[in-house]
């Protein structure tokens, strides 16, 4: 992550937004160094990417399971209109996964037996926004505000673009309506200070954050035996 997103900027060129509004050859050229050419037929760990086929309504869950590796990353990270989509040799057009199913447990309990541990990352629910629609200025009256830093003060507080986007993205990720058995565990790290939805050159800071955060949960379960992590514990051996 640090060199795809770090020195390479990854996700902060941007570009005219014909295909999308980040230039996405960096990236790709750094997703493609850091796989060096491996397919997931070929991985030593059993591993598929979930994508979403936004052709085909009601069949759009699409699991990528052969092929090249940096292309089911690619595929499964193609934030819609941030990112340019991927497209498979069938002619299929993929973007993130998260749009259809944000925590693929039913696909993963599809392909395998036994416990599964998710890892769910809570948005927060958000404040009733003290907003009107007819408040949104248009293209020139917001140019002539944002210029003017008194008049940028009074914008209206709407959540912009990307906002918007983590909301959607956060629509079906909830626990409660997942296939959750008694083998299954759910890890829920907290909100991180500070981060935000495309902030990764903070993934550092969260990573180390989420290690501390789940080391303490996992050697509190630990000493509780909990059932659902000695029985992944069991399968790791």
């Amino acid at each position: 992550m640090d060199d795809i997103v770090v020195p390479n900027k990854g996700f902060k060129r941007r570009t005219f937004p014909k295909y999308s509004l980040l230039d996405h050859t960096a990236f790709d050229d750094a997703l493609q160094r850091q796989c060096r050419g491996a397919h997931i037929e070929d991985l030593w760990i059993p591993y598929f990417a979930v994508a979403a086929d936004v052709d085909r309504a009601g069949q759009s869950l699409y699991l990528i399971r052969r092929g090249p590796l940096w292309k089911a990353v690619r595929a499964s990270c193609s934030i819609p209109a941030i990112l340019p989509p991927m497209f498979t040799d069938d002619g299929r057009m993929l973007v993130d996964g998260g749009v259809v199913d944000n925590i693929p447990l039913s696909p993963m309990k599809g392909l395998k037996s036994g416990p599964n541990l998710i890892v769910y990352f809570d948005v927060p629910p958000a404040e009733p926004h003290a907003v009107t629609y007819e408040s949104i200025p248009g293209r020139w009256e917001l140019l002539g505000r944002l210029l003017n830093p008194f008049a940028r003060e009074k914008l209206p507080n709407v959540p912009g673009p990307v906002s918007v986007l983590r909301r959607c993205f956060g629509i079906h990720q909830s626990p409660a309506l997942l296939p959750i058995e008694p083998l299954d565990l759910v890890l829920a790290p907290p909100p991180f200070p500070g981060s935000s939805f495309i902030d990764f050159d903070r993934h550092s800071d969260v990573f180390e954050a989420a290690y501390k955060w789940c080391t303490l949960q996992l050697d509190h379960l630990e000493a509780k035996h909990h059932p659902a992590l000695e029985a992944i514990l069991a399968v790791r051996s």
